[in-house]
């Protein structure tokens, strides 16, 4: 086993256990925690995947934006006073043998695949400098729409938690 396998198996391990963390606590904080270290996980894979700038961009947009975002709006808002339902057994049962069979079918198809690891001429389209390019080029209106969509959030998650107090 090489050290480089190792580094993806702690990755994996890191995403996954983010992942049952973000699925199976029944506290809000710990599911939005959960979906963080599930989201640095990936990032990693990203990193190791030789794709330094896209796992960089997981890190700032999706943990240090949507992430933070989440746990703002969670905090505004009275989601923390709310007691979640309990859970139901065979619901979970069921939960759980289908997650086992998509598990397995995955991990079929993909012990049959063949992955080319060598580069390839589609690789210089995703190159950091072409990507920034295209960005501020012909994709600056949706960059930012995107941008006004997330102020949009945090403006209507503010307007959610000021409706929800009652005065004193």
């Amino acid at each position: 086993m090489t050290a480089e396998t190792i580094v993806v198996g702690v990755f994996v391990i890191v995403a996954v256990a983010g992942a049952v963390l973000a699925v199976r606590s029944q506290q809000i904080l710990h599911n939005i925690i959960g979906l963080g270290i599930s989201l640095f996980g990936i990032a990693g894979l990203f990193l190791q995947l030789g794709s330094p700038f896209v796992a960089a961009m997981q890190v700032l947009i999706y943990i240090g934006g949507i992430v933070v975002a989440i746990v703002f709006a969670m905090m505004l808002s009275m989601a923390m006073t709310i007691n979640p339902p309990a859970r139901n057994l065979p619901k979970t049962i069921f939960a759980a043998i289908g997650s086992g069979l998509f598990f397995a079918g995955l991990v079929g198809l993909l012990s049959k695949t063949h992955f080319v690891t060598r580069p390839t001429a589609a690789d210089e389209a995703w190159a950091v400098s072409r990507i920034g390019n295209a960005l501020l080029e012909h994709y600056n209106l949706v960059f930012e729409t995107l941008s006004v969509v997330l102020l949009l959030a945090i403006v209507g998650a503010i307007l959610i938690a000021r409706r929800d107090r009652t005065p004193a």
